[in-house]
């Protein structure tokens, strides 16, 4: 576990001024941003809180330096704040897509070779969410089941390879016009196996492997995506003395344009229901820039499966779904600086209709460097 001084050689990357040079094969930046989150009503307990990320990374086009076609890209993390989400607002959709607890670590280090115009392969330390499960539309949201689907972030021993942990992969990436495949093969554990907090380099399938496959196809002026994952190795069951199960699941998603000032999305996923609480999960929601704003509302639903209901016993307060309801604005006051308010309204959270509905309220902070 890292203190927060930590997070200060990163931050202090922001007050560099730097220019952008198209012709140097080395280019670095920076990014913090910090979630202001309170809770307004219900929830377990009011309270508030402040969740940071700051990142700094630097990227190596290898064509200036002999290598080409290749690009290598290094990312070093810095998280910070208290489990806000759990422990106030009693919701198992963290309402933070930077809420993960305090450390630093490496998080990504790969290295891409374009072999030609439709093929990639990219090895290293990757973050599968920013490849496979990827929604534009819905980027704009804070809560972290807009990232992935908590559907598949479930999964795993300690979780799939994406933030705040992740794992060493092989990717490759086909590309026709519009239509892409990209097959990948991850580490099964993410992190270390002594520390989970940390990074750790060591060859796909070391710990067993996370297999994932997603096409992207046109559809309109948008796009369509199905994929798919599955564990070659075995986990517990979510019945109790259930004999070791098989983690895998699918997902597809639709968005696009639905007029020329909005866009929209529909997300649905499911998991094998005997090692994943979780069975499915829908999310949709639609955005739109006005005056310099872009505004947006979305729905998070994530369904508790039957063994996992059937485990809580004949517990009357159990619900069946969570639900949060998110309403988001974000608008860039400087090149450097972006502002966000942004209010969750989670029905029965963590599935538990003893806990009053959560209302909660935020102020997302954003810094960049280089300045967009």
């Amino acid at each position: 576990m890292t203190h927060p001084r930590h997070l200060i050689p990163l931050l202090l990357l922001l007050a560099v001024p730097g220019k952008a040079d198209a012709e140097s094969p080395v280019h670095a930046g920076a990014a913090y941003i910090v979630d202001l989150l309170g809770v307004v009503d219900g929830g377990r307990q009011r309270g508030h809180a402040a969740e940071g990320r700051a990142d700094a990374w630097i990227d190596v086009d290898g064509t200036a330096l002999g290598m080409e076609g290749v690009t290598v890209h290094i990312d070093a993390m810095a998280i910070h704040g208290p489990d806000f989400s759990g422990a106030k607002a009693n919701t198992y959709q963290v309402l933070s897509n930077v809420e993960a607890g305090t450390f630093a670590h490496l998080n990504e280090a790969w290295a891409e070779w374009q072999a030609t115009p439709g093929l990639a392969v990219k090895a290293g330390l990757i973050d599968l969410n920013s490849e496979f499960d990827v929604t534009e539309t819905a980027s704009l949201f804070l809560n972290s089941a807009h990232g992935i689907g908590p559907e598949f972030s479930q999964s795993g021993a300690n979780g799939p390879s994406i933030f705040p942990r992740t794992a060493t992969a092989v990717i490759v990436r086909g590309q026709s016009g519009r239509k892409n495949l990209r097959l990948g093969v991850f580490d099964a554990l993410a992190g270390s196996r002594a520390e989970p907090l940390r990074a750790a380099l060591r060859l796909p399938g070391t710990t067993g492997a996370l297999l994932v496959a997603e096409a992207e196809l046109p559809l309109g002026k948008g796009q369509v995506q199905f994929g798919g994952w599955h564990y070659t190795n075995h986990f517990d069951a979510v019945t109790e003395g259930g004999a070791p199960a098989v983690s895998q699941g699918a997902y597809a998603m639709v968005e696009g344009p639905v007029t020329h000032a909005i866009a929209a999305w529909l997300r649905v996923g499911v998991a094998d229901q005997r090692a994943n609480p979780i069975a499915s999960y829908v999310g949709l929601g639609l955005t739109t820039e006005q005056m310099g704003w872009t505004f947006g509302a979305a729905l998070a639903r994530a369904a508790l499966s039957r063994p996992a209901r059937d485990a809580a016993g004949d517990d009357p307060a159990l619900r069946k779904a969570e639900t949060v309801f998110e309403f988001t604005a974000a608008r860039a006051v400087r090149p450097y600086l972006l502002l966000q308010p942004d209010v969750q309204y989670v029905v029965h959270p963590s599935w538990d209709a003893t806990v009053p509905n959560a209302f909660v309220a935020g102020l997302r902070i954003k810094l960049s460097w280089p300045a967009k």
